[in-house]
């Protein structure tokens, strides 16, 4: 596969960003875009039991016989031990005897490996808490240290369903920090942008109101919306008439306001983390002989979705409003998986350009990569990337890695340069490494650092060094 002419093939079909989605299937397409393969497998199973109208391409049976006569596929799912567990049946049946999957061992850390074909490890799936996802979010958002510990703490106060319930008073002062109300609120506010759209919200208004901004914020009358949904939401619910007078708003435009609250989320944390049985890889990226990358997306489990045509000619003739729905319902399915796979493979793809030097082996560390930018590259919201990537795995050279690995927080060094969290960890251990009989404390790590133009807090050099699980000084001392 010729990688650059693949990008210009997925780029060209991310036309239709997460705004211009039909409201009628916007919830649909963010819970979609937020499943690994082996949850997504299982929804379309499922439709594909339960709703007759819906079909597999054949196209795409065929493409997934000729994947699973690939001796090289097979290779990389048998290479580690695996325990059977049950099969899956009717979509999967003519693969599922080629490979055994299991839920093993926690994927705890990840270590180079120094061969050149891929290996797949076993990986049982943690469910991500809410406030996992929400201060992973955050740690790549928020580059000042005091501000992102406030984060951490305003995070542990939402709630399951994403509303927080802390008072002001309790962050003022924490860690030694002292923060104001208005820095307080204005982390809070940050924090309702991130991916799930809402979480951090106090009231329901206050949730749906930010959803809206941020899946519509080109819409007539968001402001006029916004104000309603704020102020007069059960009105609106009560005496619509009432709404189209006290706004002077168009019968019309508050008919589609209406349309879009009952698809937007009252409860943003509710059922956020889901079961996983084992981990699918989203794609296999590999060494190519000329020492470059290519792709492959893990399209087996996802089989292009179609209409029937007997059904496409019924609905023509038929006034059931049964088979209507059935239509509509899988019309918005095949959209949401369709929106699912090219949002996928343009961050893997973009994924695999910034971080080349290191899926190569060339350096040892990551290259900054922020979600905000490759939102921008991708002209979508920083919570569809949050989103898109939750979960999600990919089979590299160095072993298989979440997709949110990738992303590293920048810092800057006293001359401007950027410099990654992974790269100032590796040098903190490279030189703990070789500190000799004598071993360095934090804050003369700290010190060496910015003699090398990194500044960096003393506290931050401890955090980095517990994260990579070095003990402190006192314990590292030679007898």
């Amino acid at each position: 596969m010729n990688m650059n002419r693949k990008v210009t093939k997925i780029e060209q079909s991310l036309r239709m960003n997460i705004k211009q989605i039909p409201t009628t299937i916007l919830s649909q397409t963010i819970q979609v875009l937020g499943l690994p393969i082996a949850e997504l497998e299982r929804e379309i199973k499922k439709e594909l039991e339960e709703n007759p109208v819906i079909e597999v391409d054949e196209g795409t049976i065929l493409e997934r016989q000729t994947q699973q006569e690939r001796p090289e596929i097979d290779i990389i799912y048998q290479t580690t031990r695996l325990e059977k567990v049950d099969e899956f049946d009717n979509i999967t049946s003519e693969i599922s005897d080629t490979f055994e999957l299991s839920r093993v061992k926690e994927f705890e850390s990840y270590e180079r490996k120094s061969e050149n074909v891929p290996i797949f490890e076993s990986v049982l799936s943690q469910n991500e808490t809410l406030q996992e996802h929400l201060i992973f979010q955050a740690r790549l958002d928020i580059a000042d240290e005091r501000l992102f510990t406030l984060a951490t703490y305003i995070i542990y106060e939402i709630d399951d369903k994403g509303y927080f319930k802390g008072n002001i008073e309790d962050f003022r002062k924490i860690e030694g920090y002292e923060f104001t109300d208005e820095e307080i609120e204005r982390v809070r506010q940050r924090i309702k942008e991130y991916d799930p759209i809402g979480c951090g919200s106090r009231t329901v208004e206050e949730a749906l109101s930010i959803q809206i901004e941020k899946y519509y914020p080109k819409i007539p009358y968001l402001n006029v919306y916004k104000e309603i949904i704020n102020n007069d939401l059960e009105l609106l619910a009560s005496n619509p008439k009432e709404i189209i007078s006290k706004y002077n708003i168009p019968k019309e435009d508050l008919q589609k306001l209406m349309e879009i609250i009952k698809f937007l989320n009252p409860t943003p944390g509710a059922n956020f983390s889901k079961s996983q049985d084992f981990i699918i890889p989203e794609a296999i990226i590999r060494k190519t002989e000329d020492n470059d990358l290519e792709i492959e997306f893990n399209d087996t489990y996802i089989p292009k979705l179609k209409i029937r045509k007997d059904y496409i000619e019924a609905i023509k003739k038929s006034k059931s409003k049964e088979l209507k729905e059935k239509i509509v319902k899988a019309k918005n399915l095949i959209v949401s998986v369709e929106y699912r796979k090219n949002i996928v493979k343009s961050i893997i793809q973009k994924i695999v350009e910034h971080q080349k030097p290191f899926l190569l082996g060339k350096q040892e560390f990551l290259n900054p990569l922020l979600i905000e930018d490759l939102a921008r590259e991708l002209e979508v919201t920083v919570s569809t990337i949050s989103r898109g990537i939750k979960d999600k795995y990919i089979l590299t050279p160095v072993g298989l890695l979440p997709i949110k690995y990738f992303f590293s927080r920048s810092g800057k060094s006293i001359i401007g340069e950027e410099i990654s969290v992974d790269k100032v960890k590796k040098m903190i251990e490279n030189l703990i490494k070789n500190e000799g009989n004598k071993p360095l404390s934090d804050e003369k790590i700290s010190s060496i650092l910015a003699n090398k133009g990194i500044k960096i807090a003393r506290r931050t050099v401890t955090k980095y060094r517990e994260s990579i699980g070095i003990p402190p000084a006192h314990l590292r001392k030679k007898k």
